[in-house]
């Protein structure tokens, strides 16, 4: 043991004192009783790690656990107890290391010049017999989740340590043997690992179900990914029978508190005061609401919206640090929304509509998704990214407004030999084209420079709208919608272009004649636009 590392030890009633020095924690029966089942369980001794510890300091500047952060260290070692507990029985205490070695921070000094210095969440520090772990001064939800597997990537390369002879078949001279994956990695968790060929950062990736069932998935269609995730697994049943395949099916079950995550501080009850007494955004917020016959849902501790597919949605809501943005996005929101006819919004029957701060669904941010199919449709917004400042951030969230009202109109409206429909739509574009996903697609996999590819393609509005039809509607109406000039300037040079702006005009002209709806209406005066008033709308924008 290193002499400088402070050593947590039980106290009072537990038998032993902890030490109390400027550098140590305070006093507290539930860090002696957490520190007394890691010892027990897994024959792990807790640290204060401290910048005066030479071995440490060679390799990293540490920022010692302050006495006021005691909190957050019994939540960092909280989930570090709860990812031990899913080891087999008795593995850690035979083959894991004997310190857990704790630190607000460590930054790892090794790290090229031109590369700016992070934080280390945790790693193995073998020359103490220790994982090291970080207890930064302000935890998320998100930290928790990466956390997590940083764990489970610090154990395995401690375990790994022992592993160093070439005839070892997990040692890394035998790893660089095995063949690699071909070309351009084609699956979400392919481009995840961006080509790392880490025994560690895969064997992290076991303990989250989410990344493990889609690493099952993608080794079915890679024979190297398939065969390095054997060897993994073949080495770890050396080492423990507990290492099975029931083991790892169960590692694969994704429970349901893993779903969702939201990253608001629900504990801080005072942190929408101040949007609450606005009276603008109250205003804009019930206007919404009558017109709309819904539930604008925005404060902390709303429901997260209701995602088709149980994968991982990080969310969050707005506070009083945001009210500017929220304010902005609200009145924006309202003005798009009031262009819409009584007869139509009374046909959607929306349900709620969700106003995010943060919207992460499958690791990708979202601006916006449409809950069309939902008895109810619904939609929410994700405005991380939003800059009211900006006129092109407000140009895209004001299309993003329309377009996900768009699916749900599409999805009320649209009939079985409309002009919308299959392949009336499909056969205005170019011979040969088929889109990404849908009916006649070409396949979502393979496919990781596919607008690229079809770059040169006309009859699009964004590279967006080549996935999918629905999206290539949405895509154009969301522009004619906020009278985008480049793209009616496009008209006249994309007949395609042209054609699906025509097939458009004629689905919502079949709307205005069912519904009787005037075609002094706003929504139908921004339709029947011509280039040269989206031309005179963009410079009155500008003007503004």
């Amino acid at each position: 043991m290193y002499p400088a590392l402070r050593t947590l030890l039980s106290f009072f009633g537990f038998g032993l004192g902890l030490l109390i020095a400027a550098e140590s924690l305070p006093p507290s029966p539930p860090l002696a009783a957490l520190a007394g089942r890691l010892q027990a369980d897994y024959g792990l001794t807790i640290q204060l790690a401290q910048p005066t510890d030479k071995a440490l300091a060679a390799a990293y500047e540490v920022k010692p656990v302050s006495p006021e952060n005691l909190a957050n260290t019994l939540k960092v070692l909280g989930w570090v107890e709860d990812e031990l507990k899913r080891y087999p029985a008795g593995f850690l205490k035979h083959h894991g290391p004997r310190n857990l070695l704790l630190a607000s921070g460590f930054t790892d000094k090794r790290q090229a010049a031109f590369t700016k210095s992070s934080p280390v969440s945790s790693f193995a520090f073998k020359a103490g017999d220790a994982v090291a772990v970080a207890v930064p001064d302000f935890l998320t939800a998100v930290q928790e989740y990466s956390k997590a597997r940083h764990i489970h990537q610090a154990l395995a390369s401690f375990l790994l340590e022992a592993h160093k002879a070439p005839e070892d078949p997990i040692s890394l001279v035998a790893w660089k043997k095995l063949p690699t994956s071909p070309g351009v990695p084609t699956t979400a968790i392919g481009r995840r690992l961006g080509g790392l060929d880490s025994r560690s950062v895969l064997f992290g990736l076991f303990w989250d179900p989410f990344d493990l069932v889609d690493l099952n998935a993608a080794a079915q269609g890679d024979a190297a990914l398939a065969r390095k995730l054997a060897v993994i697994k073949t080495a770890l049943a050396r080492l423990d029978a507990g290492f099975d395949q029931a083991f790892f099916d169960q590692l694969a079950v994704i429970p349901e508190s893993q779903r969702t995550i939201c990253t608001n501080d629900l504990s801080d009850l005072t942190s929408v005061d101040q949007i609450k007494k606005d009276p603008e955004i109250q205003a804009d917020l019930r206007r919404i609401e009558q017109k709309w016959g819904i539930t604008v849902l925005w404060a902390p501790g709303s429901p997260a919206p209701p995602m088709p597919a149980k994968v991982r949605l990080v969310y969050s809501y707005f506070t009083d640090k945001k009210i500017a943005q929220f304010k902005a996005f609200v009145r924006m929101l309202r003005e798009e929304l009031d262009i819409y006819p009584e007869a139509i919004v009374t046909r959607l029957g929306f349900g709620n509509i969700y106003i995010l701060d943060e919207f992460v669904f499958r690791d990708v941010k979202l601006a916006g998704q449409s809950f069309s199919w939902l008895p109810k449709p619904a939609v929410a917004y994700g405005l991380n990214s939003f800059k009211p400042e900006d006129a092109n951030s407000r140009a895209f969230f004001s299309r993003t407004t329309h377009h996900e009202v768009f699916h749900a109109m599409e999805r009320q409206f649209t009939t079985a030999g409309g002009p919308l429909f299959g392949a009336s739509w499909d056969t205005l574009n170019e011979p040969g084209f088929k889109y990404r996903i849908g009916p006649n697609s070409v396949g979502a996999e393979g496919q990781p420079t596919y607008s690229k590819d079809n770059a040169s393609r006309k009859g699009f509005a964004e590279a967006y709208g080549m996935n999918i039809a629905t999206d290539d509607r949405a895509t154009m109406y969301a522009r004619m919608m906020v009278a985008d000039q480049v793209f009616y300037g496009r008209l006249a040079t994309d007949p395609i272009l042209l054609a699906k702006t025509n097939r458009l005009q004629e689905f919502f002209r079949n709307i205005r004649q069912e519904l009787t709806i005037p075609a002094s209406s706003p929504l139908y005066q921004m339709l029947a636009r011509t280039p040269a008033d989206a031309a005179s709308a963009a410079s009155k924008t500008e003007a503004k």
